[in-house]
C-alpha cells in the first residue's frame, strides 16, 4: 500500500490559515494465486499411494475361501428355492464327519488354508510296503471321502501328490526308485476318482518321492528314524 501527500503551498504570513495536506491511498493489487496447484501435489499423493496398494497386492496370497465368500455373497439372490452350492468350507466339513464316523483321525489330516483344502493320508492306510496296489480295507473306509471330492464343484482342480521316504527300493522289485513309486500311487488314488466321476480334465498327478519330506529325517536314529519315515509315506490330494 503506498501513500501520497498532495496540498498546495502557501506563502509564508503569519495572518494565514494553516496549510492542510490530503492523503491520497492507492491500494496495490494482490498477487493471484493459481488455482491448479493443489492438483499437482494430489496427483503425485495419488500415485505414490497408487505404488504402494500395487506393491502389497504383489506380496498378498490371495485367500480362495474367502474370495468365494465374497463371490457368494454378492451372488445371492431371493428365491423361493435357493439352492446349496458347495465351497471348500463344506467339503472340508464333509469330509472332516466321514473321518471320525470312521474314526480315521490316526491316518488322516484336513485342513483348509489360502491354497485350498488339503487332504492327506498316510500311505499304511492305502497301500502295502513297495506296493502301489490300493489296499481293500482302503476302499471300504474312505469309498465316501473319495466320492466327496471326486464330486466336488468342477471348478476344483484336484491334484494328487506321491510321497515316499528315503529308503531305496530293492532292485528286483517292480519299481526301481522311489519316484516310480510315487508316481504309481499317485496314479492308483486317480483311478479311485475316475471311477467315482471326477473329469479326467480337472485331475492332476504329482510325484516327489522323497524330495519334501513332512518331517525332516537329518539326526535321527532308531525309533524316531522310524517315526520320521513313517510320517513322509503319504499321499496328499488337494482341491485347489
Amino acid at each position: 500500500m503506498r501513500q501520497f501527500s498532495v496540498g498546495q503551498p502557501v506563502a509564508k504570513n503569519e495572518d494565514a490559515a494553516p496549510q492542510t495536506t490530503e492523503t491520497i491511498t492507492i491500494k496495490s493489487p494482490k498477487a493471484k494465486k493459481s488455482e491448479a496447484l493443489w492438483m499437482m501435489t494430489f496427483s503425485d499423493m495419488s500415485f505414490i499411494l497408487m505404488c504402494f496398494f500395487a506393491l502389497l497386492i504383489s506380496f498378498s496370497k490371495p485367500n480362495k475361501q474367502q474370495f468365494e465368500n465374497v463371490v457368494e455373497g454378492m451372488a445371492k439372490k431371493p428365491t423361493d428355492h435357493p439352492v446349496k452350492k458347495r465351497n471348500l468350507k463344506d467339503l472340508e466339513r464333509l469330509i472332516k464327519k466321514e473321518i471320525r464316523k470312521r474314526k480315521l483321525e490316526n491316518v488322516t489330516e484336513v485342513n483348509l488354508d489360502n491354497d485350498g483344502l488339503r487332504v492327506e493320508f498316510k500311505s499304511k492306510l492305502l497301500f502295502s510296503s513297495g506296493s502301489a496296489n490300493v489296499n481293500r480295507s482302503f476302499r471300504r473306509v474312505t469309498g465316501q471321502i473319495m466320492k466327496i471330492i471326486a464330486q466336488s464343484p468342477p471348478k476344483y482342480q484336484i491334484s494328487v501328490e506321491g510321497h515316499t521316504d528315503d529308503t531305496p527300493l530293492g532292485k528286483n522289485g517292480r519299481y526301481q526308485t522311489n519316484w516310480d513309486l510315487s508316481a504309481a500311487r499317485s496314479i492308483s488314488l486317480v483311478q479311485q476318482f475316475r471311477q467315482r466321476g471326477a473329469g479326467k480334465n480337472r485331475i492332476r498327478i504329482l510325484a516327489y518321492a522323497d524330495t519334501r519330506p513332512k518331517v525332516p529325517i537329518g539326526g535321527k536314529t532308531g525309533k524316531e528314524l522310524r517315526a520320521a519315515r513313517d510320517a513322509n509315506r503319504r499321499v496328499v490330494i488337494r482341491l485347489e
